[in-house]
């Protein structure tokens, strides 16, 4: 079957989840509660990451013409059935999306504390990068070129 997946963009997607990986990676030690610039990236990286784990899954999702999507949980799920990612990295992502409402639409009932608890888990992040990229080389076979952007991708 002749699948039309725009793998550059996802590509840019996986670079940049994988840049948010690495400053959320780097925060992981315990914030101080006056660290406003670092209780504002981390803020930042991980609804950014967030983002682009669900992009990226979009693209594979429309790509590989699997079922539509009816929501961010429902991408997740989809990339579990066609084992894109591991039930146990999905959900991971699950939770995390979760954490996207919040800090998108409740961003001032977060404080430092909760996104110290939110690191903890943030490894996935660069795991996700390593699973979509397997997938497209599995499926894609030499076609598929990564674009690592000279990243470290799994911790």
């Amino acid at each position: 079957m002749f699948y039309e997946v725009d793998t550059q963009r996802i590509d840019k997607q996986l670079v940049y989840l994988a840049r948010c990986s690495n400053v959320l990676e780097a925060t992981k030690i315990p914030m101080d509660e006056q660290d406003e610039i670092a209780f504002f990236a981390v803020s930042r990286a991980l609804h950014i990451a967030i983002e682009c784990v669900i992009d990226a899954g979009d693209a594979l999702i429309d790509g590989f013409i699997m079922r539509d999507p009816g929501g961010y949980s429902d991408i997740i799920d989809i990339l579990e059935d066609e084992k894109v990612i591991p039930q146990e990295g999905a959900i991971r992502l699950k939770e995390l999306i979760r954490v996207r409402e919040r800090l998108v639409r409740r961003y001032v009932e977060i404080d430092i504390r909760e996104l110290s608890q939110e690191l903890k888990g943030v490894a996935v992040f660069g795991k996700c990068v390593t699973w979509i990229r397997s997938y497209l080389q599995q499926e894609l076979g030499a076609g598929y070129v990564s674009n690592k952007g000279g990243l470290n991708v799994e911790k």
